[in-house]
């Protein structure tokens, strides 16, 4: 287990928050650009040159009849900043791409976890 705390294991590139959670399935192209949107925000400037890269993703919801498989989603996110994706989906967020795709040579580890909130 990683510890991206860590800081002189781990730098961290950015941090935000989405309002809405996304899955992968239809209008993924959609999702990933608005991603990437949010995102953008305070987007700090590449390029990076890191070895490999790492996510760390926490998703909050209300509770709901409908259940939210978390692995589904994760893709999206990092679909949305890697290199491949973003020239793909001829994203105008040209500046978003941290690594060039989504393998294992360049995103090694992915921490992803989830609650229930009132908000």
């Amino acid at each position: 287990m990683v510890n991206f705390d860590d800081t002189e294991m781990f730098t961290l590139i950015h941090h935000f928050s989405i309002p809405d959670i996304f899955t992968w399935g239809n209008r993924d192209i959609e999702k990933r650009e608005e991603i990437r949107r949010v995102a953008l925000k305070d987007f700090p400037r590449g390029p990076f040159g890191y070895e490999w890269y790492g996510f760390r993703i926490r998703v909050r919801r209300k509770e709901s009849r409908r259940d939210l498989d978390l692995e589904n989603v994760l893709k999206l996110i990092v679909d949305a900043f890697s290199r491949r994706m973003v020239v793909k989906d001829d994203s105008e967020s040209r500046e978003i791409k941290i690594c060039d795709n989504d393998d294992l040579r360049w995103v090694r580890t992915i921490e992803i976890g989830g609650d229930f909130t009132q908000e």
